[in-house]
């Protein structure tokens, strides 16, 4: 019975040496592995996979308002020229409100935690109120306190995705306006002649809705082929703008290369954002917003402008818009 118990310990001994895969040495002291047969199953670690990032997202920075699953957002840019310190915004108060209440602002949404150069954009998160026709006032101060704070007014917020806040004219006689563009515009929208008329200054009323950009006035040394190739701001869809056409856009006697590029974005309104691209290089971020009615648009930020596209059922995406 001892002998047997013996062997038995034995024998279970030599399969655990084996089932652990330890292996033996060869006459060089070497330690060789077992190597499985083409019979033998073995196990395979799966090669990870690399997350995805999707390269449309765009990465909000100077956030105002809470971001939640029901609030609304607006991009707002300044480009007044100035370091803006505060932001108020409220919904315009009625016609026959008090004073005290016409001179309540709230809270500053800014609070301190950035400022705004010129040139750079916040994102507001908002909740919609009840009347898709309710109207809202923008309040701004400067971190220069010796510059006066500035008041952008009457604004239909709530159909905005991005507006701009501007001045006319230079110093303390400056005026502060907006340009925007809602869902559904072609064209970029200007409060400008509402405020002059406000002040009881005179209007433009050829630019009653729309502003282009300000820029410098074209030199008058341009050729007539530059001045023919300026005038023409929509080229046929179907066709792409002339070398010739881009050629007078980049011309290094303009003024204003910013303006250059801007008209030549123009040019491809009513054709494929991929042929925008490639004329005016990628945009420096982008979002889309999908929207029952009026279906998916989508907006590239460029440095100076922006430009907004639709994208049909089968995936086409078309310029609608730069501003």
């Amino acid at each position: 019975m001892i002998r047997k118990r013996y062997l038995a310990a034995a024998g279970l001994l030599t399969l655990a040496v084996v089932a652990a895969g330890c292996g033996k040495k060869n006459d060089a002291g070497s330690v060789v592995q077992a190597t499985p047969t083409p019979t033998e199953e073995t196990s395979v670690s799966p090669t990870p996979t690399p997350e995805m990032v999707n390269m449309e997202e765009t990465v909000e920075k100077n956030i105002m308002g809470e971001k939640t699953s029901t609030a609304s957002k607006v991009t707002i840019v300044n480009q007044t020229g100035s370091e803006i310190a505060a932001i108020y915004i409220r919904e315009t108060p009625s016609d026959d409100a008090d004073e005290d209440t016409a001179d309540e602002w709230g809270d500053d949404l800014v609070n301190g935690m950035f400022t705004l150069k010129s040139g750079d954009n916040a994102v507001y998160y908002y909740e919609k109120p009840q009347s898709a026709s309710t109207i809202y006032d923008i309040r701004i101060t400067y971190t220069d306190e010796e510059k006066n704070e500035c008041f952008f007014r009457k604004l239909p917020l709530t159909t905005i995705k991005q507006i701009t806040l501007r001045m006319d004219g230079k110093d303390e006689d400056a005026i502060p306006y907006a340009t925007y563009m809602t869902a559904n515009s072609t064209k970029e929208i200007s409060t400008l002649n509402d405020v002059k008329k406000r002040l009881g200054l005179e209007t433009d009323e050829d630019s009653d809705s729309v502003t282009p950009t300000p820029t410098e006035a074209p030199d008058d040394s341009n050729n007539s082929n530059d001045s023919n190739n300026s005038n023409t701001d929509n080229p046929d869809p179907t066709t792409a703008p002339s070398d010739n056409s881009n050629s007078s856009d980049n011309n290094p006697s303009s003024d204003d290369p910013t303006n250059s590029t801007i008209q030549t974005a123009e040019k491809y309104i009513g054709m494929s954002i991929d042929d925008l691209a490639g004329a005016v290089g990628d945009s420096q971020s982008s979002e889309y917003d999908d929207d029952s009615a009026t279906g998916t648009t989508g907006y590239y930020y460029y440095p100076d402008f922006t430009v907004s596209t639709s994208v049909d059922e089968e995936g086409n995406e078309i310029v609608t818009g730069v501003w």
